[in-house]
């Protein structure tokens, strides 16, 4: 048996128990891909194959579009984390994304995308809208 699919059976195992919601994408390529769309918010699980090298794990939710008004961006790189932060445009919506490479694993799979999620949320409720000042009316520019 390959990593990559001892690491597929842990999360359709783990996810089959907890999380019934994950939809496995046959499409992708690169690994396995699974979506869960059962919130607001779209989350995306994806273990990726990088041949001779460990797998890679990949936690990915999309942002609201409120978040393109903000610091998001910033927030993103500047988040204390175990984790490869990033942050990509894709498919017109802005993913963030929560990486660790198997071998460095702490937790179980589902640790991972629950550790993850917990951070990104973390980031979210950091995130500041900014605000073009040179275009607020003198009324809006007034903070008690």
């Amino acid at each position: 048996m390959k990593l990559l699919d001892f690491y597929k059976d842990l999360f359709d195992e783990a996810t089959s128990r907890f999380e019934p919601v994950w939809q496995i994408d046959e499409d992708y390529t690169h690994g396995f891909r699974w979506t869960k769309e059962n919130y607001p918010i779209h989350e995306q699980f994806r273990i990726t194959d990088m041949g001779d090298e460990p797998p890679i794990l990949m936690f990915s939710v999309a942002l609201p579009d409120m978040y393109a008004e903000t610091n998001v961006f910033d927030e993103v790189y500047r988040y204390p984390t175990h984790n490869e932060m990033s942050i990509v445009i894709m498919n017109q919506k802005i993913w963030v994304n929560a990486s660790l490479c198997t071998s460095k694993m702490e937790h179980s799979i589902l640790g991972f995308v629950h550790r993850a999620r917990s951070e990104i949320m973390n980031i979210f409720d950091c995130a500041i809208l900014t605000v073009d000042v040179a275009h607020m009316k003198d009324s809006e520019r007034y903070i008690p």
